[in-house]
């Protein structure tokens, strides 16, 4: 049977479009050999990651125990822990035959050792390294005729504050020879808080901050304890610094800033140093280390221009004279501004 015209172009057509499909496939799997999968290949690879190996070390906790009698040697100490079931620590180290640092790598054995009746009933304090177990305050004009048990009994603290003990401060006495009781009472409060004031017989009394003197050592000269607690056996001169006992040299050497002053000179950078971080304890209510944070270490000093005095003196007279107030009534206006120094010396 004969085709068309008409049929056999439609013919042709579709083969062409057929032959072109097929080369179009075989030119995208140019270079790509298919993959022969067998049944047993369908099935899913679990690949597993290498897991990395990360080192978790325990916080530790810095605990301090401060007593006024000489604590026990190690291993006293560490059987009279294990007695009070108190474990977990990793580290003692002795600051002083009065104070003993341990590190705590347990919560738990810390909150035993602050609540060990054992440890309380030997006058042992127990104080983390950045928390304050005890606020000290004063307050003034206290009646010398009152003893410390009739002060303690007649005050009350407000806000549920818990009073633990009073002392007595003392002061030089007028003629310069010992010491003697004065009028402040130094207050010990339990826990960081400190109240702003107390009840005496029903009347409000302001409580202030506590600021600790600077202690010295009277044997080593070294600043932050006294010689009762000294963890040095070698005395110390306070004028050139060697192992012996107060000489006659002219040329001063001081143990704490290795300055040419005496160690025991108030001007000292480290003894104002020290007494500065006090100040910054009271001020914040808070520990040494916690001070240590806060402190700022003083800038170096401005150096002087070489401005010349005649230079100067001339630019007081061209400065313009402000009004004189209650403070500065009488006091020169020297003053200098620095455009005016700038100015100059363009």
């Amino acid at each position: 049977m004969e085709l068309n015209k008409s049929e056999f172009e439609l013919d042709q057509y579709d083969d062409e479009i057929i032959s072109q499909v097929q080369m179009d496939s075989e030119c995208s799997n140019i270079g790509k050999s298919k993959r022969n999968r067998d049944e047993e290949e369908n099935e899913w690879m679990l690949v597993k990651r290498k897991e990395k190996i990360v080192k978790v070390g325990h916080d530790k906790i810095e605990v301090y125990i401060s007593s006024n009698e000489k604590l026990p040697k190690q291993f006293g100490l560490a059987r009279l822990l294990k007695e009070q079931q108190i474990l977990d620590i990793s580290r003692v180290k002795y600051l002083n035959p009065y104070k003993v640092r341990l590190d705590i790598t347990n919560e738990m054995s810390v909150t035993k050792l602050e609540t060990c009746k054992a440890l309380i009933e030997r006058g042992w304090k127990v104080q983390k390294a950045m928390e304050k177990s005890v606020s000290y305050g004063v307050i003034r004009d206290v009646d010398m005729e009152l003893g410390d048990e009739e002060i303690l009994k007649n005050i009350s603290c407000p806000n549920n504050a818990e009073l633990l003990s009073i002392k007595r401060l003392q002061r030089r006495s007028a003629t310069g020879s010992g010491w003697v009781p004065s009028e402040s009472i130094q207050l010990c409060f339990k826990g960081s808080f400190l109240p702003a004031y107390v009840h005496v017989e029903g009347l409000r009394i302001k409580v202030d901050p506590y600021v600790f003197p600077v202690s010295q050592c009277s044997r080593c000269w070294k600043l932050g304890h006294t010689i009762k607690k000294c963890p040095y056996n070698k005395v110390v001169c306070p004028k050139c610094g060697e192992n012996h006992e107060n000489c006659n040299i002219n040329t001063y050497k001081c143990v704490n800033c290795t300055g040419n002053h005496m160690s025991l000179a108030r001007t000292c950078p480290a003894y104002q140093r020290e007494k500065r971080l006090r100040e910054l304890m009271a001020e914040f209510n808070c520990t040494y280390r916690k001070a240590l944070t806060i402190i700022v270490t003083p800038s170096s000093p401005v150096q002087e221009t070489n401005t010349s005095n005649s230079e100067i003196t001339g630019l007081r007279s061209e400065a313009p004279q402000a009004q004189s107030t209650s403070y500065n009534q009488g006091r020169e206006h020297d003053q200098v501004t620095f455009a005016q120094v700038v100015r100059l010396r363009q």
